[in-house]
């Protein structure tokens, strides 16, 4: 049976300083990218729901896997958001939280799922260990990436270069 992975977004992000970018877009950008080259969460047939707190805002990825899901916690934390998901789940066993916040890793392992911490969960991916060991993500330009907003940016100009009736 595949397991249903439940990622406390900004908690993995603000542990890995190699994903906390400049802007929350970014960050979040760079975490579902992280998690669909690296895959820590192993196997293709497992599914990762990615939980963030507050609204979408002006995000808006569409995963390039599609076991990746984005929810926003609306109208509620986070926290309450991943305790729900596991409440609601006919099958708690198969749910792995992952974050490092005690509280939630405690009252998810009451409703039965499983918790890995984030070190734990990174240590999945060969990528992960050197992610986390970066701690100036200035001095990390080994390989040339784009920003999110600055995709963004460029996708809306050649829209507007070559979409033109």
């Amino acid at each position: 049976m595949s397991l249903h992975f439940v990622i406390d977004g900004y908690n993995l992000i603000k542990q890995t300083p190699a994903l906390n970018k400049d802007n929350l877009e970014d960050s979040r950008a760079a975490l579902i990218k992280f998690l669909n080259i690296h895959r820590p969460q192993g196997s293709g047939n497992n599914q990762v729901t990615i939980v963030f707190d507050g609204k979408e805002g002006n995000f808006h990825y569409e995963a390039a896997a599609p076991s990746i899901e984005v929810i926003f916690s609306i109208g509620q934390s986070a926290d309450d958001k991943i305790r729900r998901l596991v409440e609601e789940s006919p099958h708690p066993k198969t749910i792995v939280v992952v974050t490092n916040d005690r509280e939630i890793q405690l009252s998810v392992r009451q409703l039965r799922a499983q918790v890995r911490t984030i070190d734990e969960f990174l240590k999945k991916s060969n990528h992960a260990q050197k992610l986390k060991q970066k701690t100036d993500k200035k001095n990390s330009a080994d390989e040339k990436v784009l920003s999110y907003s600055s995709e963004e940016k460029i996708n809306e100009e050649l829209k507007r270069i070559w979409l033109k009736s």
